[in-house]
């Protein structure tokens, strides 16, 4: 996650958000709705396109935020990096 002295900037959250949403569209099980944690996708041998150019503090950021308003469920404890 960003620290209190780096903000992320509304436009670039939009972005990664948008970028996010795009990959689970893809990704995500169709009968569950499981989805994989988007800032790990950036660890994957050949991360999603749309992911591409985002740094992993920036999904998680988008992420945080996607939890918030209800889209994506937050990761269980046992999860946590």
């Amino acid at each position: 996650m960003l620290n209190d002295s780096t903000v992320l900037e509304p436009l670039r959250l939009i972005d990664a958000v948008a970028a996010i949403e795009a990959v689970l569209a893809e990704v995500a099980d169709p009968g569950t709705g499981y989805c994989p944690y988007p800032p790990a996708l950036l660890n994957l041998p050949t991360p999603p396109a749309a992911l591409v150019g985002f740094t992993h503090e920036e999904l998680e950021e988008a992420t945080v935020f996607l939890c918030r308003l209800g889209v994506l469920a937050p990761r269980p404890l046992d999860e946590v990096d």
